[in-house]
């Protein structure tokens, strides 16, 4: 009988923490992220959410700690051979950062046509197709973002991040300020993102029902570290008072039988 091989770390962050003057805001974090693998990062607002995730792409220094993708270490690494592991990453920050001065279907084939190099027409039918799923109408493609709301913005910078399939996901607030069927619409995007090309997400989000839609395995930032993790499902049976701050609005019936 074979034995059934280990899972691969995508990410491993180990011993990590920032400060910004004399203010901790994160101490000794300790993760991984598994290929297939759906990961939610909750927290109070403030916790340092964010900021981990800018760690982990680069945009801010740790003061000590590692982080590793695919088993290369980002923090002690050149800038350009940063940004290159960077271009197989598909990120969506909390407020879109969209491109002011390009239309939104270049927007949204930006990273996709400098890797993979297709021409204006390719590109415009690529970004359709992935519209198409975010329940957004083909008229937006040639509009630029000031044109367009704040949640369709948002829904562009998600079709960005999914354009071109990459394997590694990271989400900040997905579906914050967006309805709750369009949440929901968002929620079986990213999983069918993760699902369909065996890759892996991280979400950062305060959208509980989000998490139980999505998330293979939960971790909740308080008081600067990782205070729990677990399943979604044992969520609802811990005795964690923080978590049963954040699941107490959450019926699990309508997500665990």
């Amino acid at each position: 009988m074979k034995k059934k091989l280990d899972k691969k770390i995508v990410i491993k962050v180990s011993n990590l923490s920032k400060s910004f003057d004399r203010n901790t805001v994160l101490k000794n974090i300790n993760f991984e992220l598994l290929e297939g693998e759906s990961l939610a990062i909750i927290g109070a607002s403030g916790s340092g959410k964010s900021v981990l995730l800018k760690n982990i792409i680069g945009l801010l220094k740790p003061d000590k700690g590692s982080i590793k993708i695919n088993n290369t270490e980002m923090v002690s690494l050149p800038r350009s051979s940063k940004e290159k592991i960077l271009l197989n990453l598909g990120i969506t920050f909390q407020h879109g950062a969209l491109f002011d001065s390009l239309k939104n279907w270049e927007n949204i084939i930006f990273k996709t046509a400098n890797i993979k190099k297709i021409n204006n027409k390719q590109g415009k039918q690529l970004a359709f197709s992935i519209i198409k799923q975010l329940g957004l109408k083909p008229d937006i493609l040639d509009l630029y973002p000031a044109e367009i709301s704040g949640g369709m913005q948002k829904r562009v910078a998600i079709a960005r991040a999914i354009c071109g399939n990459p394997r590694i996901l990271l989400f900040d607030e997905p579906t914050s300020g967006l309805d709750p069927v369009t949440g929901s619409l968002i929620d079986k995007l990213i999983k069918k993102a993760v699902k369909s090309v065996g890759g892996s997400a991280i979400t950062i989000t305060h959208d509980m029902a989000s998490v139980c839609r999505i998330a293979d395995k939960v971790v909740l930032i308080d008081k600067q570290t990782i205070s729990w993790s677990g399943t979604p499902k044992e969520m609802f049976m811990s005795t964690n008072t923080k978590i049963q701050e954040f699941i107490k609005p959450i019926n699990s019936t309508l997500f665990f039988k």
